[in-house]
C-alpha cells in the first residue's frame, strides 16, 4: 500500500471517529437537555400540587430542580407551563412538512397532524388530573390551547381553499379531539386516529339527526 493510500485511510478513519464523537456528543447533550426539562417540570409539579400556583415561586422551583432562573426560562416561559409540561412548540418542522405535502382531503390530513403532534404534547391523563386538583391552572392552559389553535388554523390555511374553510376544519377536528379525550375509556385500545375519525363522523351525522 502506498503512503498516499495509508494517509487517505488514516484521514478517513479520523473523520469517521470525529463524526461518531460528534454524534455521541450531540446525543449526550440532547439527553441532558431532556433530563433538565424533566427535573424542572417535576419540581414545578410537586410544589404547585402541594402549595398552589400563587404560593409557589420560580425561585423555589429552581432550587428544587437545582437550576438557575436563566435555565428555567430556557425551557419554560412560566410556572404553569412548567407544571403542565407545555411545550412552546408542539409542531416540529417535520410534522409541518408532512402536512404541507399531504394529499387527499383537508380534515383527514389535520387528523394525522394532530396525531403527530400528540407525541410532543403534554401527557393528557396527568394534565387532566392536575387541572382538576388545581383549577387555577385552567386559564393558562386555555390560553396555550388558544395559541395552538391559532397555529393550526394558520397552517391549515396554507392548504385550504380559504381562511374560513381552514377555521371550520380545525374547529371540527378540535371538537372531535375534545369529545374523544372527554369520553376516553381506560380499556379503549383503539388507535387515536380511528377514534378521532369516528368522532368526526358522529359530529357530522348529528347535523341530520331527527328530533324525537
Amino acid at each position: 500500500m502506498s503512503s498516499t493510500d495509508t494517509s487517505a485511510d488514516s484521514t478517513a478513519t479520523s473523520t469517521d471517529a470525529a463524526s461518531a464523537d460528534s454524534g455521541e456528543g450531540a446525543s449526550l447533550r440532547e439527553r441532558k437537555k431532556q433530563q433538565t426539562r424533566r427535573a424542572i417540570h417535576e419540581a414545578a409539579l410537586r410544589l404547585i400540587e402541594q402549595h398552589g400556583l400563587e404560593a409557589t415561586t420560580i425561585e423555589q422551583i429552581c432550587a428544587e430542580a437545582e437550576v438557575s432562573p436563566r435555565t428555567f426560562f430556557n425551557y419554560f416561559p412560566s410556572k404553569p407551563a412548567a407544571a403542565l409540561d407545555l411545550p412552546e412548540r408542539v409542531m416540529s418542522a417535520e410534522t409541518e412538512q408532512r402536512f404541507r405535502s399531504a394529499t387527499g382531503a383537508l380534515v383527514p390530513a389535520l387528523c394525522e397532524l394532530i396525531i403527530d403532534m400528540g407525541a410532543a404534547g403534554p401527557k393528557r391523563a396527568r394534565m387532566k388530573e392536575l387541572v382538576i386538583r388545581r383549577p387555577e391552572l385552567v386559564p393558562p392552559l386555555s390560553q396555550w390551547m388558544t395559541g395552538l389553535r391559532g397555529d393550526l388554523v394558520a397552517l391549515a390555511a396554507s392548504r385550504a381553499g380559504s381562511h374560513a374553510e381552514a377555521e371550520l376544519a380545525v374547529t371540527l377536528v378540535m371538537a372531535a379531539l375534545g369529545f374523544v379525550l372527554h369520553h376516553e375509556e381506560a380499556d379503549d385500545e383503539a388507535p387515536l386516529a380511528e377514534r378521532l375519525r369516528g368522532a368526526i363522523d358522529r359530529l357530522v351525522a348529528v347535523n341530520a339527526a331527527p328530533l324525537v
